[in-house]
C-alpha cells in the first residue's frame, strides 16, 4: 500500500501506537492476551504494509524489547523496552537522524 507520508513519519506513528499499547498494558487497560492481539493487528495493519519489520524478545528479568526496523535497509526505526514488573516503558531509540532522536 502506498502512502504520501515520509518513512520517518510512519515510523513515529507506529512507534507511538506501540508505545500506547504498552502503556495500556502497564496500567491494566489491556490484559496480556489482548495486548498480544493488538500488537499483531498493528503489525498487519501498518508494520508490514508500510515496509517495516517488528520483533519482540523477552528477557528472564521480565523485560520485553520491541524493535521496529525499516525492512529495506534493516536500520532501526525505534527500540523500546517494557518492564512487566513495574509497567514502565523506555524508548531506547526513536527515529534517529543525524545523531539526534527526532520525529519529523
Amino acid at each position: 500500500m502506498s502512502t504520501s507520508k515520509p518513512p520517518k513519519q510512519l515510523c513515529c506513528e507506529i512507534a507511538g501506537e506501540l508505545r500506547d499499547l504498552a502503556a495500556w498494558l502497564g496500567t491494566g487497560k489491556l490484559d496480556p492476551e489482548r495486548f498480544s492481539m493488538a500488537v499483531l493487528e498493528l503489525e498487519t495493519a501498518k508494520v508490514n504494509r508500510y515496509g517495516f519489520t517488528l520483533t519482540a524478545s523477552n528477557s528472564a528479568a521480565g523485560v520485553t524489547e520491541f524493535i521496529l526496523r525499516f525492512a529495506d535497509s534493516g536500520k532501526i526505526c525505534t527500540r523500546m523496552e517494557f518492564d512487566s514488573h513495574n509497567g514502565e516503558l523506555s524508548v531506547v531509540h526513536l527515529c534517529e537522524t543525524a545523531g539526534r532522536s527526532r520525529c519529523d
